[in-house]
């Protein structure tokens, strides 16, 4: 029996050593999450600290908008620069959405951070998993996309939530026939994103 609580204790040290901070920033000047879409292990804590531009009684709130089923909301209403940070711990796998109500519409101030196995070491992921990347952005005609290695579906909106395009690719996106302006798109498949581009 004293084995067996040793090797428990082992395990759940192993586990909880793994635990990390996640940082992502509230830019003010720029209406951004910074990273807006982030990988974590189960165990980690989120936590959003200010990034500055902004004037100091903007209001912004860290509102949950899609998460897995059993996992707890948050809605923070986010002042700065008198609100230093706010901090989440997810408590159930899966893709976990969220946006600054005042300014996801206007400026599709949204984040996403997908929380995998706290056991699984996270170097493991291919970039597939944890790395895609759009540009050039802003983009007049063609938006390209790294870190896709199959053919995914897509989805464009603009900022009040129209569907304007949907697709699939493997490595690029017609947007020629856009209206300038902000579009938000969503790559579908195992792993969402969720990104904001500038049609020029």
């Amino acid at each position: 029996m004293k084995n067996i609580i040793i090797i428990l204790c082992i395990i759940l040290s192993a586990f909880t050593s793994k635990a990390q901070i996640q940082i992502v920033n509230v830019w003010d000047g720029y209406f951004q999450f910074t990273p807006a879409v982030i990988t974590i292990q189960l165990g980690d804590t989120i936590q959003w600290l200010p990034l500055g531009g902004g004037a100091p009684s903007m209001v912004h709130t860290i509102t949950s908008t899609n998460i897995p089923l059993g996992a707890g909301t948050f809605d923070q209403i986010w002042q700065a620069p008198a609100d230093t940070f706010f901090q989440y711990v997810p408590q159930v796998l899966g893709l976990y959405e969220y946006e600054c109500t005042p300014h996801a519409i206007s400026f599709g101030m949204i984040g996403t951070f997908n929380v995998i196995n706290g056991t699984t070491d996270i170097s493991n992921y291919s970039s597939e998993e944890t790395n895609l990347i759009i540009y050039p952005n802003p983009s007049p005609n063609i938006l390209n996309i790294d870190g896709l290695y199959s053919e995914t579906e897509y989805k464009i909106y603009n900022l009040i939530g129209s569907l304007i395009i949907s697709g699939k690719t493997n490595k690029a996106i017609d947007i020629s026939n856009l209206i300038g302006g902000n579009y938000i798109i969503e790559m579908l498949g195992e792993k969402p994103r969720v990104m904001k581009f500038i049609k020029e």
